[in-house]
């Protein structure tokens, strides 16, 4: 049977400040003595992009995913949509909703910025992170990746138009994800509404100009264990190796870390291939070793 994900708490806070928790923490599977797993998506994305992986880890533990402000089925306000803002609205709604509790955080695409900020400001808090293909702080430091950063912003330019004419089919960045089918509808409504469209064109615009203050924070503790998966099906070309240098360099400083190539694309990884997911969560609580995995 299809899991739909459950909203169990659900706060809104017209004009909030920046580390008010707005939106909604929507969870499945019960508490265990394994941390919760909290999803953060990528851009223009949602809870309804991880339904297939939150199905499948719901079984072990008790999982998270949430629609950021304005995106999905969150009320849209006037707030700051930098990725440390991004990451203290997060750190609010796991307060409320888990307490100090530790949390493995899993962030796919321009998802692992948000965790990476939220892992750097309370590690005390941070179970694990599961780097899903993810863009991090090390992308600075590779100019091939960060120049296709700089152009997917601006093919985000485009989504207002896309969504004016029905063609949001043709922007990768909104509709390449195939999850649960109760979910598909709600991805649809969700890339398709006008606030949806509105904000999460924001946060691309905030996405660059906002690393550099994710990057000042105190560094990664290496205590912190570390699992990244690379996405790639042309790993030799120029592009994809740089991109993978920036990923995995999380990986290298931490005392606990595996590192897996996927041959998959960028979004497959949380559909037909979500398996890759679900297994580093399951090597973070410890079932099985993991290739390439390491220790200090």
């Amino acid at each position: 049977m299809v899991a739909i994900l459950l909203l169990t708490s659900c706060i809104s806070v017209g004009g909030a400040p920046a580390s008010a928790p707005t939106g909604q923490l929507e969870c499945i599977g019960r508490k265990t003595t394994r941390p919760t797993v909290i999803l953060e998506a990528g851009a223009f994305g949602g809870a309804a992009d991880w339904s297939l992986v939150a199905e499948a880890l719901a079984a072990k533990q008790r999982v998270c995913a949430y629609d950021r402000d304005g995106m999905g089925t969150a009320a849209m306000h006037d707030l700051d949509r930098s990725p440390l803002a991004i990451a203290r609205r997060l750190e609010a709604l796991i307060a409320h909703e888990e307490g100090g509790a530790p949390v493995i955080l899993a962030g796919h695409s321009n998802g692992g910025l948000y965790v990476e900020a939220f892992a750097r400001l309370w590690p005390e808090r941070t179970a694990g992170l599961v780097l899903v293909d993810a863009v991090g702080t090390e992308v600075k430091d590779h100019p091939l990746a960060l120049a296709d950063l700089a152009r997917e912003e601006r093919r985000a330019e485009l989504t207002p138009i896309a969504r004016a004419v029905g063609l949001t089919r043709f922007v990768p960045l909104m509709d390449d994800i195939s999850p649960t089918a109760e979910a598909a509808a709600r991805r649809k409504r969700s890339w398709t509404g006008r606030t949806s469209v509105q904000a999460g064109l924001a946060e691309e615009r905030a996405f660059l100009a906002g690393l550099p203050a994710v990057d000042a924070l105190p560094p990664l503790r290496s205590t912190i264990p570390v699992a990244v998966i690379v996405a790639s099906r042309t790993p030799n070309t120029p592009l994809d190796r740089d991109w993978r240098a920036a990923q995995v360099a999380p990986a290298a400083r931490a005392c606990r870390s595996a590192v897996v190539d996927a041959w998959a694309s960028h979004t497959s990884i949380l559909d037909a291939q979500r398996d890759y997911v679900v297994d580093l969560v399951g090597w973070l609580n410890g079932e099985q070793p993991s290739a390439g995995a390491k220790r200090c």
